[in-house]
């Protein structure tokens, strides 16, 4: 048989094939209900920022990370990896903005309120937390809903680890003044995050609600949270609506959770305004006490390891420096303290002018006695 009377065959093949399929259609297949369908993971950062340093907590720096316990630390990717100072496991759970990352070390921003600085931790001291925001559903590979009672969870939210399923994780929220859990996809939940804390400085929350109030997902209906207190914040809610038969739909709004549902009205009172809103997820503040001779830098003031290395550290506000002894040319010895403990670097501190009697705004005040 000639090539051209194979290729002559094989049409007419396809052709009968193809008409077959039209007049005889496949039977009906029933699939049943369709899953959520899962979002793809978000990447880690790669690369270093630059920039993380000198501006710090900003939206345009938005890899995140909680650091969950205080492992080892250094400064620079070469030194010795050092034990955290007594004390410092007092700062946990505690932000930082991720810098630069080699292998399973990760290089971090942290913040005072004065002073950014940056070292270097093991991956791991990271906390699990969801990398974006998220609903949690009330079963693995559940639907979770998109309003009405519901828990939503912002990136970076801290939550533990309760038990695994089929590629969806049941976290239990962890914090003073929330108890919920809920299911949560596998690619959701990571050591970095992007900053997406929630906008609650508009939300009018003028109801106090008692301390172990339960949320339900309808009057009488399931308990999806529980607000609680240990009594060194007060909560608020918002109303989202009038009582009906003794029970009021509210809402709990916080910059890394919210929570939608149903309570007691009887459970809820007029929020008294002598008492402010509870701690928002605010970085924390180190403060050295003792006598010693101090230097006040300007705003943007770098501190570096030796007098010629690189940067890490940046003042931000008023910083104050403890001076230790020596000076080099126009460079000045401080010691600077971070979660972790202290490290001495170097200032370059113009002098004040002759003649001045206060330093202008760009200069180093002289050190002094505090």
């Amino acid at each position: 048989m000639s090539q051209k009377q194979r290729i002559r065959l094989v049409a007419i093949a396809i052709a009968l094939l193809a008409t077959a399929a039209t007049a005889c259609p496949a039977a009906h297949v029933e699939t049943g209900p369709v899953g959520p369908v899962l979002p793809a993971a978000t990447p880690a950062p790669t690369g270093p920022d630059p920039t993380a340093l000198t501006e710090g907590f900003t939206p345009a720096h938005a890899w995140r990370g909680v650091l969950e316990r205080m492992g080892t630390w250094k400064v620079t990717p070469q030194d010795e990896w050092r034990a955290p100072e007594e004390g410092a496991v007092s700062w946990l759970p505690f932000d930082v903005v991720i810098a630069d990352r080699s292998g399973d070390e990760v290089r971090v921003v942290a913040a005072r309120e004065d002073l950014l600085y940056a070292v270097w931790i093991r991956e791991t001291d990271l906390a699990l937390v969801p990398v974006e925001p998220v609903t949690l559903a009330a079963s693995a590979g559940g639907t979770a809903p998109e309003d009405g009672p519901r828990i939503e969870l912002a990136g970076g939210a801290l939550v533990a680890v309760v038990e695994r399923r089929a590629g969806w994780t049941r976290v239990r929220t962890q914090g003073a003044e929330l108890q919920a859990d809920g299911w949560v996809p596998d690619v959701l939940l990571g050591r970095f995050y992007r900053a997406s804390d929630f906008v609650v400085n508009e939300e009018t929350v003028s109801l106090e609600p008692a301390v172990g109030l339960e949320v339900r997902d309808a009057p009488t209906g399931v308990v999806i949270a529980t607000l609680r207190s240990d009594g060194s914040l007060r909560m608020r809610v918002r109303a989202l609506g009038e009582a009906e038969n003794g029970w009021r739909m509210i809402r709990y709004p916080t910059a890394k959770a919210i929570v939608e549902g149903w309570v007691r009205a009887d459970g809820l009172a007029t929020a008294s305004s002598e008492h402010p809103l509870g701690p928002s997820h605010s970085i924390s503040t180190s403060r050295v006490r003792g006598d010693f001779s101090w230097l006040q830098v300007p705003i943007g003031m770098e501190v570096s390891l030796t007098p010629d290395a690189d940067v890490f550290a940046v003042a931000t506000m008023g910083t104050k420096f403890v001076v230790a002894p020596g000076h080099f040319a126009a460079r000045t010895p401080v010691t600077i303290q971070t979660i972790w403990g202290s490290v001495d670097g170097w200032v370059k501190c113009d002098p004040i002018p002759e003649g001045m009697t206060q330093p202008l705004i760009d200069t180093c005040v002289p050190p002094f006695e505090e």
